[in-house]
């Protein structure tokens, strides 16, 4: 219980901190950072570590797919069916490089090729470890890579918004919204009882919708199943609805989530990777603009929404940040879940196929 309680204080500190600093996605950031403090803290007083609880794991399924679903309109869902083709080639090249990265890294160190291959899929941490555990590699060593991953991912995202934020102020001169971005602010001001009301409908949805999909083999099935749920009343009763809180309330939990990976056996595994973990990181960080530029300028998406469908961190902090910057969280949603989806269900057959035979 003392150790639930630095680990809540922590967060919650590093949460307020960073939202009140006005940090792009400061709660996520915030909460993130204070409980990874507050992990390492624990390990320097003697308390007992707090591991993320399957069930915060499958709950953050459901409130990822919630968000989402909360925002589909008719429109918003045509322009997430037409990423699916820029989905999966983009799927195709990160597992590409992630094969690629995965085999230098065998010949410049001496970690084994089961654990760098799935250190380097483009999949969740959480799926990548235990799946690659049961396959004989390093759960905990592919785990600390997809971290770093991820950590890193977030610090550019927010270096990118600090400089949108910096010429915004430049260039004041108003800009005319498009139709998606004046639907989403409609949605994060609502007024009256109807948007309240269907706010409670569509979630209700949502979450049966997301316990349905948790309890199928689908990858990413909570977020799958909470999205469908979700996006059949926002058809059915279009309107606006309150997002913000949701918002808050995903970054929050996702935050504590992976802050709970953060320990102090994680830098020991960290500094035993690094060889084979700096490859791995840096090769999907330099294909990360490649791929940005490729639905930006290829496919007309604006760039926040480019930065975040592309970006080789995790889907859950990227969906939770994209309504913020103004992105399309329907596009950013159906990119990840192809990569999510393909990665759990193509990489560990290519690995058993190709190289573990």
């Amino acid at each position: 219980m003392l150790s639930v309680i630095v680990l809540l204080s922590f967060g919650s500190a590093g949460a307020f901190l960073c939202s009140r600093l006005k940090i792009p996605a400061g709660v996520l950031i915030g909460t993130l950072a204070g409980v990874s403090g507050g992990s390492v803290t624990l390990g320097f007083l003697g308390l007992p570590p707090v591991t993320a609880p399957q069930e915060a794991r499958q709950t953050l399924q459901i409130m990822v797919g919630l968000m989402v679903g909360l925002q589909v309109s008719r429109s918003s869902l045509s322009s997430g069916v037409r990423a699916l083709v820029p989905a999966f080639l983009i799927t195709g090249a990160m597992i590409l490089t992630g094969v690629a990265a995965a085999l230098v890294a065998t010949r410049l160190t001496s970690v084994d090729l089961a654990t760098a291959l799935f250190a380097a899929a483009p999949g969740g941490i959480a799926q990548m470890s235990v799946i690659g555990a049961s396959l004989g590699a390093d759960g905990a060593a592919i785990a600390a890579v997809h971290l770093v991953r991820l950590l890193l991912t977030n610090a550019v995202v927010v270096v990118i918004f600090a400089r949108l934020e910096k010429s915004r102020r430049a260039q004041p001169a108003p800009v005319r919204p498009t139709e998606s971005e004046t639907f989403s602010r409609r949605l994060v001001e609502p007024e009256g009882m109807e948007e309240m009301k269907r706010f409670f409908a569509t979630a209700l949805s949502g979450v049966l919708g997301g316990i349905v999909g948790l309890a199928t083999p689908v990858p990413a099935g909570g977020v799958i199943g909470a999205l469908f749920g979700a996006a059949v009343v926002r058809l059915w009763k279009p309107g606006p609805v309150p997002v913000r809180g949701s918002q808050l309330v995903v970054q929050a939990l996702a935050g504590g989530v992976i802050g709970l990976g953060v320990t102090s056996d994680f830098f020991d595994k960290l500094a035993d990777l690094a060889g084979a973990g700096g490859v791995i990181v840096s090769a999907h960080m330099l294909m990360w603009p490649v791929l940005l530029g490729f639905l930006g300028r290829l496919h007309g998406f604006n760039l926040m929404t480019a930065v975040f469908a592309s970006a080789p961190g995790g889907m859950v902090e990227a969906v939770s940040s994209a309504t913020r910057a103004e992105a399309s969280t329907i596009v950013v949603a159906f990119v990840h879940l192809v990569r999510v989806s393909a990665s759990i269900a193509v990489v560990p057959s290519l690995i058993v196929f190709v190289f573990l035979n």
